[in-house]
């Protein structure tokens, strides 16, 4: 007689959701059921994204995904003060002075007083740090086509407009706009 695997190793297969003739998946029990919620599934994938980029960036570039995103930002617009960058990024405060100063001394970022407010400042990209971002932009790319490899052109496309606009949504959905 074979013995049963304990539960929390036992699997138990979904049914036909109905909606588009499709299963759900797998469900490992044990977990309380979160690998059925899409939030976990998204934090799962981004988790994994997120370290295999790092392993990618941090041996080539001597930065990682939360800088590049900062420097990004930057490049992409030019005197940003740290309170919109915060708002564009999704980084904490603490976190993001920690990052910027690291820019600065890097020499990828420089400071500037805001001509309307000495209290804030502006940040502009280095020569070094556009060449920096172009670099990260090419490795990047290459990293993101490689770990979306599994999909064909088409559902990358239908990935990216669908979580685009689901990013849309909850943005203005935050700025109270909806």
């Amino acid at each position: 007689m074979k013995a049963e695997p304990p539960p929390v190793a036992q699997k138990e297969r979904q049914k036909n959701d109905g909606n588009d003739g499709h299963k759900t998946g797998d469900n490992i029990v044990g977990t309380g059921g979160a690998a059925l919620y899409l939030t976990f599934k998204l934090d799962l994938i981004k988790s994994e994204m997120i370290s295999r980029a790092n392993a990618g960036y941090r041996p080539a570039l001597g930065l990682d995904v939360r800088s590049l995103r900062v420097l990004r930002a930057i490049c992409d617009t030019p005197g940003i003060t740290a309170s919109v960058l915060k708002q564009q990024t999704l980084i904490e405060k603490t976190l993001l002075s920690k990052l910027l100063a690291d820019l600065i001394e890097r020499k990828l970022v420089r400071r500037s007083i805001h001509p309307d407010d000495a209290r804030h400042f502006q940040l502009w990209p280095t020569a070094a740090g556009k060449r920096m971002r172009a670099s990260s932009d090419e490795l990047g790319q290459s990293m993101e086509a490689e770990m979306l490899s599994i999909l064909t052109a088409d559902e990358r496309r239908q990935l990216n407009s669908i979580v685009d606009k689901l990013a849309e949504e909850f943005r203005k959905a935050a700025k109270g706009q909806n």
